[in-house]
């Protein structure tokens, strides 16, 4: 178990949480994206970008990747 960030990308909101661990943190992640995307962190390292309500992530849109 250790603390990962989640912060809205909607603006400066942020709250941690533990999870068991990477993919436990993505699965909080997107349950969260239902309001706003979000960010995982882990520490200094971004685990992933959820964007607003789980969509599609898109190779040509920065802000999905």
């Amino acid at each position: 178990m250790t603390h990962y960030s989640f912060r809205s990308l909607q603006g400066a909101l942020s709250q941690n949480i533990v999870c068991r661990d990477d993919l436990d943190a993505l699965d909080e992640g997107v349950r969260r994206a239902g309001k706003s995307a979000v960010e995982v962190w882990h520490g200094a390292r971004l685990v992933a970008r959820v964007k607003l309500g789980n969509a599609p992530l898109n190779a040509r849109d920065s802000r999905s990747l």
